[in-house]
């Protein structure tokens, strides 16, 4: 595993892994404990399986050996060393953000599939303001947006095209019902990183 990318907002850090080890060396890695190969072994499906072990093992290289990474019934992730914790996956991209600052995150690929979805998850208004430029980058954005204010909120239930409104895209402002976030993003090799923060609403 690599560690490719890390910035550190007011009390939090966000960093993102590259791994390209396949899962028979990943679990071969000495800070897994007996619980968790039983657990990663357990896993029937490969991606399910990387994601459990290149979790555990970034974390624990930040933290210590001992580190129990958990989840909520909500699945929202948690960890005793760090107050707040969100996790993304995608390919062999791992981004994790953590500290006293609740951040939801995700990484993504753009992909033309992207484009299929935005009339599933985007409101009428949202989707016409997206038809006027159609990129697959803007659908990444539009999906990170609203998979990272998922992971902020930690409600499976929400509703992307109800609960979740991107306001506006280029300023990065979106809002979770009455709550609004500033929404970043940074170009990561092939990747888009998309994280959200708490904040005022816009004058």
């Amino acid at each position: 595993m690599e560690e490719i990318f890390h910035k550190k907002i007011i009390n939090t850090h966000i960093y993102v892994w590259k791994t390209t080890s396949s899962n028979e060396n990943l679990i071969k890695n000495p800070l897994l404990n007996s619980e968790e190969l039983i657990s990663a072994k357990e896993l029937k499906n490969e991606k399910r399986k990387k994601e459990f072990i290149s979790s555990r093992i970034a974390l624990k290289k930040i933290f210590n050996k001992k580190l129990e990474l958990k989840h909520q019934k909500s699945g929202k992730p948690f960890i005793k060393e760090a107050k707040h914790l969100s996790i993304s996956h995608s390919y062999d991209f791992l981004a994790v953000t953590f500290g006293e600052e609740n951040i939801g995150i995700d990484i993504e690929k753009p992909q033309y599939r992207m484009i299929k979805l935005m009339p599933k998850i985007l409101s009428e208004i949202e989707f016409m303001e997206f038809k006027k430029e159609p990129s697959i980058d803007l659908a990444c954005k539009l999906w990170g947006t609203k998979e990272a204010i998922l992971k902020y909120v930690g409600d499976k239930n929400l509703n992307y095209k109800q609960d979740i409104k991107v306001e506006n895209i280029e300023l990065g402002v979106a809002r979770y019902l009455k709550m609004y976030f500033k929404v970043e993003f940074e170009k990561i090799e092939n990747m888009i990183l998309t994280y959200v923060v708490r904040s005022n609403k816009p004058k």
